[in-house]
């Protein structure tokens, strides 16, 4: 059995949402899978090169969060958000 090393439950969230790594950057579109309060996991699409910190929006959320990369498994990113 795999040991789960978040520090909060997560919850499906099947939500559009986009990332920038910096002011003036492209937005790279991104599939927000499942969300908890301190991180997420997200997909992009193939050949995508996202950066090691940026800035992620999501549909339904208020304010966008600023996020950094934990663990890169293909398409599918771990992200935690920076407080």
């Amino acid at each position: 059995m795999e040991e789960n090393r978040r520090g909060a439950r997560r919850a499906d969230a099947f939500r559009i949402g986009s990332l920038v790594a910096e002011a003036g950057a492209a937005e790279i579109d991104c599939l927000v899978w499942d969300q908890s309060e301190t991180g997420a996991q997200i997909e992009v699409e193939a050949g995508q090169t996202v950066p090691d910190a940026f800035t992620l929006t999501m549909t339904a959320y208020v304010r966008p969060r600023r996020c950094k990369v934990v663990w890169r498994r293909g398409r599918k990113l771990g992200i935690i958000f920076i407080v």
